[in-house]
């Protein structure tokens, strides 16, 4: 049975108090400062000690490493730190494979399946590390790192981490009885905008409450706002953070939190830019065109490409484009900001372990995290990777360890590719795509009903009675660690 919203209403409740975890970020690399790190960071590697004890041999060894990246940032891992990894290491080499997080999964569960994972490390998406936790039929595909017979996981992971990705890991031993995965790469959405255009129309700083930013975009135009609404994973990660910013819980569709959310977009969407229609994470070059105002919600990859411009518009700066967390919303948990990136794992039955704790150590490393965060513009895991940084790097810095103080994760369930499916075509391209609705209250409910129960018949005919029972029940929502 459908769960029904709570303190559900026949008249839409008032907007005026009210207001992404990326799937694969696009990060294209830029050219500005960071060859001066990479410079520095190549020149000193050569005498970095991890301080960290890891039995080695002179055995040659390859590493079989699986990443999903695109392909600037392919490039960078090829070109600079798996070189230079191997230029520490001489006996091992890295094989770097890139391959998409969903597809990474298949892949890891027919080797485990196959006995025939060899030396193998992979950085997983943290939407999908869930499917190989639980696995099919409860199997789990990744090895415990702090297995009590062989504890390796106190070897590479940092001494000292951002305080939301301790607390990932906290969470993670006492969730799944063992620790299963390293954070490797952070990241949270940001709100962007062009500073210029706002002080035109006498905006004179960023909002800070949902009645600001609707306010401010009705002062700035009508296509003053681009929002990621054109891909399911992106929006669904984007609404997931109003959501629980609204007080909802996004897992159920229909409760009040998510249906206020919901209507405030809708509310917004009458400033979206025409391009939010196909808005994905990779589109922020309108920003610095002047093509909208906004850019609501993305990811801080674009921090080094905003600011380094190109032939289509020039460099911005901290005069022209102002970056911060974004407005608080009205719930309990208003400032929430959904914690995305990528998570270090060992396979079960993987072999070489010294190597590939080896090779883990580098890429957590504050030197490697550092010129990771610089080029990509992503948050690092280690907290020494924030000392020294670039003077320019400041700003954005500010403003994502800002966000990070109110993490947010989305559960690691096996099923988040149908959950993410179903908000998407039953949800968001009804109500704001197409407007079938009108923005009536009542079709909202109307659909984010019809979206709970398809969920719920998805649980119980394709995973378990006893997951479709937990869902009905509402025990799925957004993970405070």
């Amino acid at each position: 049975m459908s769960a029904q919203p709570t303190g559900g209403s026949s008249a839409p409740p008032t907007t005026s108090a009210g207001q992404n975890y990326q799937r694969r970020q696009s990060r294209m690399t830029a050219v500005w400062v960071i060859i001066v790190v990479i410079v520095a960071v190549a020149a000193g590697l050569g005498g970095y000690l991890y301080g960290k004890s890891v039995a080695t041999t002179s055995n040659k060894v390859t590493v079989t490493y699986y990443d999903d990246l695109a392909s600037s940032e392919e490039g960078f891992m090829t070109n600079v730190l798996i070189p230079n990894f191997e230029s520490l290491y001489p006996n091992i080499n890295i094989n770097y494979q890139n391959i998409a997080a969903g597809s990474m999964v298949t892949k890891i569960q027919a080797l485990v399946q196959g006995n025939d994972v060899g030396t193998t490390l992979i950085a997983e998406d943290n939407l999908d590390i869930g499917e190989l936790i639980y696995g099919q039929n409860g199997q789990n595909y990744l090895m415990n790192l702090n297995a009590s017979t062989n504890p390796i996981a106190p070897s590479i992971q940092p001494a000292n981490m951002i305080p939301s990705m301790t607390a990932v890991v906290n969470y993670e031993q006492t969730a799944f009885g063992g620790q299963y995965f390293i954070p490797f790469r952070a990241n949270t959405p940001l709100v962007w905008l062009n500073a210029t255009a706002a002080r035109n129309v006498g905006i004179t700083a960023p909002p800070t409450t949902f009645t600001q930013l609707l306010a401010d975009a009705n002062a700035l135009g009508s296509t003053s706002v681009q929002f990621q609404g054109g891909a399911g994973d992106d929006t669904a990660t984007e609404m997931f953070q109003w959501d629980v910013q609204f007080g909802g819980n996004p897992m159920v569709f229909n409760d009040l939190g998510d249906l206020q959310a919901m209507s405030f977009v809708y509310n917004l969407s009458k400033d979206f830019n025409p391009g939010s229609a196909q808005g994905t994470y990779e589109q922020y070059s309108g920003l610095g065109t002047g093509a909208y105002s906004i850019l609501d919600y993305q990811w801080p990859y674009v921090y080094p490409l905003l600011t380094g411009g190109n032939d289509s518009f020039p460099a911005m700066n901290s005069n022209t484009l102002w970056v911060y967390p974004g407005p608080n919303g009205t719930g309990t948990h208003a400032a929430a900001h959904v914690i995305g990136g990528d998570v270090l794992a060992i396979p079960s039955g993987a072999t070489n372990l010294w190597a590939i704790q080896l090779f883990a150590q580098y890429l957590l490393s504050a030197h490697a995290q550092q010129i990771l965060m610089v080029d990509t513009g992503n948050p690092a895991v280690n907290a020494a990777a924030y000392q020294n940084l670039p003077s320019n790097q400041s700003v954005v810095d500010a403003a994502i360890l800002a966000a990070l103080e109110n993490p947010v994760f989305r559960p690691p369930v096996p099923w988040i590719e149908n959950w993410v499916g179903i908000f998407y075509d039953d949800i968001y391209t009804p109500y704001i795509l197409d407007g079938t609705g009108g923005g009536s209250w009542s079709a909202l409910v109307s659909d984010a009903n019809a979206a709970n129960s398809a969920m719920e018949s998805y649980l119980s005919s394709s995973v378990s009675a006893s997951a479709a029972s937990t869902y009905a029940s509402g025990g799925y929502g957004p993970l405070y660690v």
